[in-house]
């Protein structure tokens, strides 16, 4: 897998939750990233007998892309929590 994948799984993992961050990982980061998935398995795709690096890269991609989501999505304020 390329250093720069790698280095935005590492970089998600440690996120400050910067509203910045957070607008550049989901308007630039997340989708480029899952253009290279699509990538990867078309690749995979075209060779008969598969080619099992490729596949775990891919995987490890996709499950970082969508932990990307899950702490970029917006959480609810403590107060809306308890609103009525």
């Amino acid at each position: 897998m390329p250093k720069y994948m790698l280095d935005y799984i590492r970089l998600c993992r440690e996120c400050s939750h910067d509203i910045s961050t957070i607008g550049n990982m989901r308007s630039i980061v997340i989708p480029t990233l899952q253009r290279e998935v699509a990538k990867i398995r078309s690749a995979v795709s075209m060779v008969p007998e598969g080619c099992p690096e490729l596949q775990q890269d891919a995987d490890l991609l996709e499950s970082a892309i969508r932990a990307g989501l899950q702490r970029c999505a917006p959480q609810p304020a403590q107060q809306e929590l308890f609103a009525a």
